[in-house]
């Protein structure tokens, strides 16, 4: 069964070649990754970017971020253990305790 983010990727097509920026970023994550054994995710908003009509200002963390997580998470080998490097601007403080009982 696949996860929401396995549909969302096949609707969409894969249309966008990866940026500069996403092929630096996953160089770096993996090495992050090979270093510690660990599995490793990145999950960052985009409160540093000029906030338009259609995106709320700073995009905190709140409960709708569990789905993300749940997709992500979905076949990891969790005998290796997870690394979460978080950028945000901060978030509901119950939707992050969610986040990590989920995560446990």
């Amino acid at each position: 069964m696949p996860s929401f983010g396995d549909i969302q990727k096949e609707i969409q097509g894969e249309r966008q070649p990866d940026t500069p920026y996403d092929i630096i970023r996953r160089k770096y994550l993996r090495k992050l990754s090979e270093k510690t054994k660990r599995n490793t995710i990145l999950y960052y908003s985009g409160w540093l970017q000029k906030p338009s009509k259609s995106v709320a200002p700073l995009m905190p963390i709140d409960d709708n971020d569990k789905n993300g997580f749940m997709s992500v998470v979905q076949g990891l080998d969790v005998s290796k253990g997870l690394d979460i490097i978080l950028h945000t601007p901060g978030g509901d403080i119950a939707a992050t305790e969610s986040l990590i009982d989920y995560l446990n």
